[in-house]
């Protein structure tokens, strides 16, 4: 697996981590309960975009590489 496959998959693992935790929040009864699950689905929303950061430089990063080969 490269480096951009592994960034692929770990995009694939924050996305269903995400729908878990949306799922969670609407079956939530409680208010309270309800939030934190929308924080934890925010936060993977945020790894998501983390991630997609690293891939756009790695892109980059190998493109340059390549250049100088």
């Amino acid at each position: 697996m490269n480096w951009r496959q592994f960034i692929q998959v770990m995009k694939i693992d924050e996305r269903a981590a995400r729908a878990k935790y949306q799922s969670a929040a609407k079956a939530a009864k409680s208010p309270a309960i309800k939030e934190i699950f929308d924080k934890l689905a925010y936060e993977e929303e945020v790894h998501i975009g983390v991630l997609e950061k690293f891939e756009k430089d790695l892109k980059a990063l190998l493109a340059d590489e390549k250049k100088r080969l």
